[in-house]
């Protein structure tokens, strides 16, 4: 049998030219010299940005975080925000340049971005593989530009019930951080008291936000009036509800009011602790001095053997009417002195230091 016969095949059997076309596939494949069309269907490469929520990260995986890192050549951090998570956690958002391509869809008759043979939308996950970290987050915004996230500083108004402690603590200037970076500020202070023995503080806040999607965010929480905020510091922490938003003061105009408190049934070493001059300060701003005070005996409601009632003089208290000057704020709703009304029959605190008063205003004059 002769090895190719005079129709061209080998042993008969295989045509030469088709071995040949095999033999030269297989040796090209094998020196990796084999041309594949990147784009079968006519896509072309493209970028996008694209808003990841990376949801909460340990603070060490924050850190790293940063404009630059790259994931493989196809994805990489243009920006990141990172807010107050739960507990020793942060919220991180990043912005990320996508390395993809453009691919016409015929259904939808317009052109469709894919990374990695999927199309990527708002809503998908995208995981970032680093040298330093892994992350996973949602896509939350998607768009042909803009490399950097929406970010700024927010004030807004918080109202927190605290310990006397911590309110004695919280300062203008008082900062939240999260390792270098600080997301919080203080940048008005006002405290009054609450039931129970706490505190009700209002505190002006100037918040790290970012936003997407519509919506203002400060760490992983929305800013919303009446939703609540975390703050902290070395000292101390706590959590207010949002009242006021794009704005850190307390309603109203500063004002001068003139006040009669009645202090009811004093004990004498208390009474004996009040006298005209006494102020009360914070930080440097004069918020009450006394300009005024004169006690009488406390009266005391006594009930005999056989059912009658009798007012008599206390034999020891006294009820202590101060008169005070206080720095007020003038709303649509009447004077306010720190966060109670000014108002015949309202409740007032005054904290002079060495001695804290809560009385009752029988009369006001501004």
């Amino acid at each position: 049998m002769t090895i190719i016969d005079e129709s061209g095949r080998l042993f008969g059997r295989v045509n030469v030219y088709d071995a040949l076309v095999v033999v030269v596939l297989v040796g090209a494949l094998g020196a990796g010299v084999l041309f594949v069309d990147p784009f079968p269907e006519g896509g072309d490469p493209a970028a996008r940005y694209a808003t990841v929520d990376l949801g909460q990260q340990p603070l060490s995986t924050a850190a790293r975080i940063a404009e630059g890192n790259d994931s493989g050549g196809a994805l990489a951090v243009t920006d990141a925000y990172v807010g107050p998570g739960d507990g020793d956690t942060a919220s991180v958002v990043v912005r990320v340049r996508v390395n993809g391509t453009l691919v016409d869809d015929p259904a939808a008759d317009a052109s469709v971005f894919e990374f990695g043979g999927e199309t990527l939308r708002r809503g998908d996950n995208l995981t970032l593989e680093t040298a330093a970290y892994d992350a996973e987050g949602e896509v939350v915004e998607l768009g042909a530009a803009n490399t950097t996230l929406e970010t700024g500083r927010l004030p807004v108004l918080v109202e927190a019930s605290v310990p006397p402690a911590t309110a004695a603590l919280v300062d203008r200037g008082d900062g939240y951080r999260l390792d270098d970076r600080t997301v919080a500020t203080v940048t008005e202070t006002t405290v009054a008291s609450a039931g129970g023995g706490n505190r009700t503080a209002m505190l002006g806040l100037s918040l790290r936000t970012v936003r997407y999607g519509g919506g203002t965010y400060f760490g992983d929480r929305r800013v919303l009036v009446g939703q609540t905020v975390p703050f902290r510091t070395e000292r101390y922490a706590l959590s207010g509800s949002v009242t006021r938003w794009g704005n850190a003061s307390l309603p109203g105009e500063p004002a001068s009011a003139t006040a009669v408190v009645r202090l009811d049934g004093v004990e004498p070493d208390i009474a004996d602790g009040l006298e005209a001059g006494m102020v009360e300060r914070r930080d440097g701003t004069t918020l009450a001095e006394i300009t005024d005070v004169r006690s009488e005996p406390a009266s005391v409601v006594l009930t005999s053997e056989d059912g009658n009632i009798y007012e008599r003089e206390h034999p020891r208290n006294e009820d202590v009417y101060l008169t005070v000057d206080l720095r007020v704020r003038r709303t649509d709703d009447g004077l306010r002195f720190r966060t109670r009304p000014v108002r015949e029959g309202s409740n007032v605190l005054l904290d002079f230091r060495t001695v804290a008063v809560d009385g009752t205003v029988v009369d006001v004059g501004a």
